[in-house]
């Protein structure tokens, strides 16, 4: 009897205990979700009130600015620059630095800028592909290439080959404290949390630091950022304040053009400050874009040619013609031999680097990316198969 009631002890106990336990962790559960709400809904107050208060951008950026530098005080610079590598200095070239030792960028209309920010001295094949397209593309446009860097390898001759045959090609290195100083993304610049986790390096500090620095940098200066997996095969001249549709309500921040200090950039800088992500990739991105203009343009379905603010939104064919989920066609044989032909709405090509940098090129293969590379970047393409036939 004593055994029973002791065995029957035990399972009340074991019953209890777990309730308790299933308890507390959907206590913990409501909590979470109450405070993750609570955040969201403050976030999103702060941009309702960004995009329909009575105030400037003007304005908006006075305020801004008061904030943000009593915070950078308190925090301190943590300032992030790269360092020399170990190369010959006959085989380098030391960069001009772009706001301290240019001065066309002041003069030019027609900027067009794609940037290096993992500290790579030496580009990949393919970045400089998409750099000498938007070269040879855009003769009447100021192509800039900004690297992190100080630096850039020129032991293959390659890059002042690029300098000579292209007039309208700068390669520059920039200081990341002249990028982000008074702008919303300057606390979080300072924080450093867009690299580093306590202690620990993130997995893509240099997506993070390139999601930041093209917003910021065309806001200052204006024109029109690409990312380096971009093949540019038509001009870009008759296009103002525009961005591409990448799929159905998901609009891609990969390439676009904005007027010096136009508003929408505003309000991406301050979402992105508020909203910053580094759990998953694109949530600084893509997901950051869309999510401004559906609040900003006040649409739950973002489509093409849709305007708001000044800014006019393309369909996917403008910038981004092969979807993601068809990359692997760019590396298949076109029938279609001529490129512009191929693709008649196009721009741009968007190869997708992060998810095709490891399928290999093969030179002459008939392929959409030979092909596109062939006559869009003939001189990268010639350096990178000098040695061998895939690249």
């Amino acid at each position: 009897m004593k055994v029973k009631r002791r065995r029957i002890t035990q399972i009340v106990s074991s019953v209890m205990a777990k309730r308790i336990i299933v308890t507390i962790i959907f206590l913990l559960l409501v909590c979470s979700v109450v405070k993750n709400s609570s955040h969201k809904a403050m976030r999103s107050a702060r941009l309702k009130r960004a995009v329909n208060g009575p105030i400037s951008a003007d304005a908006a950026m006075s305020s801004i600015k008061e904030d943000y530098s009593i915070k950078s005080k308190e925090n301190g610079s943590r300032n992030f620059s790269c360092q020399p590598e170990r190369i010959s200095h006959h085989s380098r070239l030391r960069l001009k630095n772009f706001f301290r030792d240019e001065t066309e960028w002041r003069n030019t209309e027609f900027n067009i800028f794609l940037t290096e920010t993992s500290c790579n001295s030496k580009p990949k094949y393919r970045a400089w592909c998409s750099v000498e397209s938007m070269a040879q593309q855009n003769p009447k446009a100021t192509v800039w290439y900004v690297l992190t860097s100080p630096e850039v390898d020129t032991q293959d001759g390659h890059v002042h080959r690029l300098l000579q045959k292209n007039k309208n090609l700068r390669v520059v290195t920039i200081d990341l404290d002249d990028v982000f100083r008074g702008t919303p993304l300057e606390e979080l610049y300072l924080s450093g949390i867009w690299y580093t986790d306590s202690g620990k390096f993130l997995n893509w500090p240099a997506a993070n630091l390139s999601d930041m620095m093209r917003l910021a940098l065309v806001w200052k200066v204006g024109g029109f950022y690409s990312d380096t997996d971009i093949i540019c095969i038509s001009s870009l001249a008759g296009l103002r304040n525009v961005i591409g549709m990448e799929a159905f309500n998901l609009v891609n921040g990969a390439i676009f053009h904005f007027d010096h200090h136009h508003p929408m950039l505003m309000f991406f800088m301050s979402y992105l400050n508020q909203n910053f992500n580094t759990d998953e990739w694109g949530k600084n991105g893509p997901q950051v874009v869309s999510a401004v203009l559906r609040t900003v343009c006040k649409d739950e379905i973002l489509s093409p040619y849709l305007k708001c603010e000044n800014l006019k939104i393309l369909s996917s064919r403008a910038f981004h013609p092969v979807q993601p989920t068809l990359r692997k066609t760019l590396f298949q044989k076109s029938i279609e031999k001529d490129i512009n032909k191929r693709f008649p709405y196009s721009y741009t090509i968007h190869f997708w680097n992060r998810d095709t940098n490891k399928f290999p090129i093969f030179k002459n293969s008939g392929t959409i990316i030979d092909l596109a590379s062939a006559a869009f970047c003939p001189m990268t393409r010639a350096q990178a198969t000098k040695n061998s036939p895939i690249y």
